[in-house]
């Protein structure tokens, strides 16, 4: 049986080792674990059941609001101010809405990556 040790599992998972090894004792039989300490080992049944139960991060898509200062060259794009990130950013504009974003105006924007934002519209509840 291939054996696995649990601070490995912690960095393929890029969380804390306390909060894999609390996992680990919570939910696993006491023969899948063998080590102390930060020496500790998990069999490969226990992996599977770790896998499982190990929750996945999962990033959400930040949500700016800010106010367009100005229109780029391209009619796809404006600059917009964000104070959250303390300065103008280029923001993507649906085709759709080319015409109605003007100067001054504020619109949501999402950052996607790091440098790239587009243009939401907002969902009314």
């Amino acid at each position: 049986m291939a054996k696995k040790r649990l601070t490995q599992i912690a960095k393929e998972y890029e969380i804390s080792f306390e909060a894999v090894q609390e996992i680990a004792f919570n939910v696993l039989a006491e023969e899948s674990i063998t080590g102390k300490g930060r020496n500790l080992w998990i069999d490969k049944v226990g992996q599977d059941i770790l896998d499982e139960n190990i929750p996945m991060a999962i990033q959400k898509a930040r949500v700016y609001r800010g106010r367009v200062r100005n229109k780029a060259p391209n009619p796809r794009f404006c600059f917009v101010h964000i104070k959250e990130k303390a300065g103008c950013v280029t923001v993507e504009i649906p085709r759709k809405h080319t015409r109605h974003v003007n100067q001054g105006a504020f619109i949501h924007v999402e950052e996607l990556e790091d440098d790239k934002f587009v243009m939401i519209m907002p969902k009314i509840v």
